[in-house]
């Protein structure tokens, strides 16, 4: 298991990731870099999304960032129920089974949709 998706899998990251975009792992395990502000970066992945929407994904201890269309936010991991979540700001970034979508948590309206990872 070398994807992002095999790397939240094995329980390296028990909860929920919400976020879009990111690259994958290499083989053996997650990636221990920093990012710009000094955080231990523990995998990356990108996302396609419908309408041709790129999100990458950046998985941080606790949180996770999440940039698309010239945005970025960074959410904090939080409890799901079948799937990977991390939610702040009013958005909730949910991947399970391979699909991703963030969503607006006041409304439930769904921002992003059908997220596949390309890498």
């Amino acid at each position: 298991m070398t994807s992002f998706a095999a790397f939240l899998r094995v329980g390296l990251l028990p909860v929920a990731l919400l976020s879009v975009g990111g690259t994958a792992l290499a083989d053996g395990g997650p990636a221990v870099a920093s990012s710009a502000g000094g955080d231990q970066v523990l995998g990356r992945a990108t996302f396609r999304c419908q309408g041709g929407i790129r999100v990458q994904v950046t998985l941080l201890p606790d949180r996770a960032r999440v940039e698309f269309a010239g945005q970025t936010r960074v959410l904090s991991q939080a409890d799901g129920a079948g799937g990977v979540l991390y939610q702040g700001g009013g958005f909730a970034w949910v991947s399970n089974g391979g699909v991703a979508s963030m969503k607006e948590t006041r409304s439930g309206r769904l921002a992003l949709r059908g997220c596949v990872q390309v890498n």
